[in-house]
């Protein structure tokens, strides 16, 4: 036997050496097993701990955040919201079916929170419902309609999560899904004039070349070379009601401004828009004498304010008897801020007054506003609402053929929004999310299709973002304009030196050129007697083709 024999071992007695070789072998072995099933339970626990963060099993979305809200990008309908299961769903089976049709596949990506569970959330369920049953109307059309360049589209779920912090995971996932089968091409979407969605095309999209088409940012300060906007800027909007003032008999003398002061890009934005177009000619100064401005803290996104957030503002305005008010904020600060006037003793007027009017702007006819407990609130007060709009659903609706103030394509959206989502009411179009997300789309597959007809084979994010610069609203929109259902449009391109209207600065984003902004008046409809303002078009003008 070998020296390391332990059966060599003769100084122990023979019979204790198996035994005691024996429990010497079993306790190494047992260390061994012991250690075996630390490592393999720590190996274990790691794993768990890096697995359970994943909402699905492909690792494309992540839960993230004290929500713990699952952020990423996917194809598949994810349970987000229980309100939101129809239309993923079909848009899903849309997404299979441009897979399967043989076509060229493109993706985009709706940029956009998926969830809205906490107060001052982004978005509404609401309104995230209806902009993604915008975007399914639009995909759905492109694929199975005439024009599409015989290249479909898929639609990407892409979460940053209700307060849109989540961008980093969200744009980098997409920039690694710019080449491959069904490329990245572009991402719609967007909805809030925030520092994270401006950081989102700047430090994500942007550095990508992956062209970003915002469905309702508003705000001037939304500006980047790869940040396209469908909707008019809120200079336009402000410009459109200045030229409703010039045109109808609105009180200019009585005046004052009621304005959001938190550190918000939008209502930032609109303040300052308000101030310098109507400003001291208006008398909305902050003079300390004869005060006309004052300001409130409002809430972003669906959470309803409270009254008393208004109590010293309204307080303000009906003590020195206001006429015309300048409300400076989101739709959802106008209810508390009607309620607040219903219960101010101060704001009390007769039937025979000028009525008090609230200049707004807004993407579309706000439905918590127009609601029977509001209309009899401004019914009561004798206060007339108007507002400044992307969107003018119900009159839209309403119009008659040869109606050269509704857009041409409205019409053909809204009969397939009827018929694809039967179980909506009749408003669900009054918000203006679901026309506007279409159009967003719809911009994407105008352009997927334009370079498809120079004879692009492939066609990647370059050549959308080209095409998309390239439209002219000139010659009939010989040049690409875009079918919106809110009116047809195109892109105000800096580098072309494009200028805005009166008062507007010169354009140094991406904004619609030929936009219709439809001036609205609530509890009562009427017609506004100056003719329907263009983006971009001078007044007197008529170069913008019909909507």
């Amino acid at each position: 036997m070998r020296p390391r024999d332990r059966r060599t071992w003769s100084w122990l007695p023979g019979r204790l050496r198996f035994r005691v070789l024996g429990l010497v072998d079993v306790v190494a072995l047992w260390t061994l097993v012991a250690a075996l099933i630390t490592t393999g339970a720590w190996w274990g626990l790691d794993s768990y701990r890096q697995h359970r963060d994943y909402c699905t099993a492909d690792r494309e979305l992540r839960r993230t955040g004290p929500g713990r809200e699952c952020v990423g990008v996917t194809s598949r309908a994810y349970g987000f919201a229980p309100g939101l299961t129809d239309v993923l769903g079909r848009i899903e089976a849309e997404n299979r079916a441009a897979r399967g049709s043989g076509k060229p596949v493109v993706s985009v990506a709706v940029v956009m929170p998926y969830t809205s569970r906490e107060p001052g959330a982004a978005m509404s369920k609401e309104l995230i419902r209806h902009s993604l049953q915008g975007a399914y109307v639009a995909q759905h059309a492109h694929n199975h309609g005439p024009a599409t360049g015989d290249t479909a589209v898929q639609l990407l779920f892409a979460n940053v999560g209700e307060d849109l912090s989540h961008w980093p995971p969200v744009t980098g996932a997409l920039t690694a899904r710019r080449g491959g089968e069904a490329p990245v091409v572009a991402a719609i979407g967007f909805p809030n004039s925030d520092d994270a969605t401006l950081a989102a095309v700047r430090e994500g999209l942007g550095p990508a070349r992956i062209p970003a088409v915002s469905a309702v940012l508003s705000s001037r300060d939304m500006e980047d070379p790869y940040l396209f906007k469908v909707s008019p800027s809120t200079d336009q909007f402000v410009d459109a009601l200045q030229r409703y003032v010039s045109a109808n008999r609105v009180d200019r003398r009585n005046t004052f401004m009621i304005a959001d002061d938190r550190d918000d890009n939008y209502v930032a934005n609109l303040r300052r828009v308000f101030r310098r177009e109507f400003g001291a000619r208006y008398g909305i100064t902050p003079d300390e004498v004869e005060r006309r401005t004052e300001t409130y803290q409002g809430i972003k996104g669906p959470a309803r304010g409270t009254p008393q957030i208004f109590r010293r503002a309204v307080s303000a305005m009906c003590a020195v008897d206001a006429r015309t008010v300048f409300l400076a904020g989101r739709d959802a600060d106008l209810p508390p801020f009607l309620e607040t006037i219903d219960r101010t003793s101060s704001c009390d007027r007769g039937p025979d007054d000028e009525p008090l009017r609230i200049l707004r702007v807004s993407t579309g006819r706000d439905p918590v506003t127009e609601t029977a407990a509001m209309r009899r609130i401004a019914e009561r007060n004798n206060i007339e609402i108007v507002t400044a709009a992307a969107v003018d659903a119900p009159r839209w609706r309403a119009g008659a053929d040869g109606d050269e103030r509704v857009p041409k394509a409205f019409a053909r959206f809204a009969g397939s929004y009827d018929r694809f989502f039967t179980e909506e009411g009749p408003d669900a179009l009054n918000d203006g999310y679901a026309v506007m997300y279409h159009d967003a789309l719809t911009a994407v597959g105008t352009a997927v299709a334009a370079a498809r007809d120079s004879d692009i084979d492939a066609v990647t994010h370059n050549d959308v973002y080209d095409e998309l610069r390239r439209g002219s609203p000139l010659e009939h929109c010989a040049a690409g304009c875009v079918p919106g259902a809110s009116g047809v449009f195109t892109f105000a391109d800096e580098s072309s030196g494009a200028q805005g209207g009166a008062g507007t600065e010169r354009a140094a984003g991406l904004w619609p050129v030929c936009k219709p902004v439809p001036v609205v008046t609530f509890p009562k409809e009427r017609r506004d007697r100056s003719p329907l303002y263009r983006t971009y078009q001078e007044p007197g003008e008529s170069t913008c083709p019909r909507p």
